[in-house]
């Protein structure tokens, strides 16, 4: 009878210690594994949260959406937009008002206070609105005393703000010829304080 050979080294029955107990396996745990796995974790619930988040701002916006719409209902816009429009005429009117002058008090003025022997000939009004006006004059006086008692006059009123004469020459009839210059206080000129002066 031929010899029977064993033709594998692998044992068929289970190692065991001279006690009896198997052979334990050990193994080891990652700790990279193990972090990876809480942040994962963490980030799968901050994100669940923020879509939740999300999906409740969204619902708060649309309701204060209707409730906004529902407010502007009650309030009646066309009555609104009505009061916006006289307000806005309202105001357009106080502002041309304000800004509306009455030139002739400046020919009124220079009537009241020019003297006798003296005449102006030539007269600019200027008022662009971002100064003070101003008022340009030529003319002529009969004698240098006479020109000097309208400067003394023209210097002694309130709403001429630097008044000068200049250019003073001999004119061939012995007049006197001048050249005035001044600029306003631009109450003289106020539309408003005009209509406020016109008795009831």
């Amino acid at each position: 009878m031929e010899p029977k050979f064993q033709t594998s080294f692998i044992p068929k029955k289970p190692i065991s210690s001279p006690d009896g107990a198997g052979i334990a396996v050990v193994r080891r745990t990652n700790i990279f594994s193990i972090v990876a796995s809480v942040v994962f974790i963490m980030t799968a619930l901050v994100s669940v949260a923020m879509f939740l988040y999300k999906n409740i701002l969204n619902e708060q916006i649309k309701k204060s959406d209707a409730s906004v719409a529902e407010a502007r209902l009650a309030y009646e816009p066309e009555i609104i937009q009505d009061l916006i429009d006289v307000s806005t005429k309202i105001n357009s009117s106080k502002g041309l008002l304000e800004n509306h002058v009455v030139a002739s008090e400046v020919l009124n003025l220079i009537e009241e206070l020019t003297v006798r022997r003296m005449r102006f000939d030539e007269f600019l009004y200027k008022n662009d609105g971002i100064g003070l006006p101003e008022v340009k004059m030529r003319g002529e006086v009969q004698s240098y005393n006479a020109l000097a008692q309208q400067q003394e006059i023209f210097f002694a009123n309130d709403y001429m703000k630097e008044p000068k004469f200049s250019g003073m020459t001999l004119a061939e009839n012995g007049f006197v010829r001048v050249n005035f210059t001044t600029s306003l206080d631009p109450s003289l000129v106020s539309y408003k304080k005009a209509i406020n002066a016109l008795p009831n």
